[in-house]
């Protein structure tokens, strides 16, 4: 199950996002989120790891605890993500990614949805209600995770 969580900037979204997080892997389920970003560096210059990538090969550091893959992208398809890397989780979430598609949850500063409109809108979470759409204002994240373990059919 894919759910995506998109809005506006400092709008709460990650905090949306943690708490997801949180209740879905108390209920035991397999999460991942994917966090679209505008470019970012997991390595440091002069590194071992930093010095391979510089060479042309794509990295994977592997630690006791953690695993990271540090690979060339050339674009920027959710599907394509999802059918590589994200097959096996039971649930993923994405914060960003608007143009995916896919059925989110719109976080917003303001009302203006239009721009959150590429997927099936589940809820709107704002201070403003919107005529039409499920409406959370931000001081009830609990009522909004009740929403998604329901959509997602997880029990509560």
């Amino acid at each position: 199950m894919i759910l995506s969580i998109v809005g506006d900037s400092k709008s709460g979204k990650t905090t949306i996002v943690t708490r997801l997080v949180s209740v879905l892997k108390s209920k035991g389920l397999k999460v991942v989120v994917v966090k679209h970003t505008h470019g970012f560096e997991i390595d440091r210059e002069g590194k071992d790891s930093w010095k391979i990538y510089q060479s042309g090969a794509d990295v994977v550091l592997s630690s006791k605890n953690k695993l990271a893959l540090i690979k060339r992208q050339y674009n920027e398809d959710f599907d394509e993500i999802y059918e590589h890397y994200l097959k096996d989780y039971d649930v993923v979430i994405t914060e960003g990614f608007n143009d995916a598609g896919k059925d989110r949850i719109v976080v917003l500063n303001s009302g203006n949805l239009e721009r959150y409109k590429k997927g099936k809108i589940l809820a709107v979470v704002s201070d403003v209600s919107i005529d039409g759409y499920v409406c959370f204002r931000k001081d009830e994240l609990d009522g909004l995770v009740e929403f998604v373990l329901k959509y997602l059919n997880v029990l509560s």
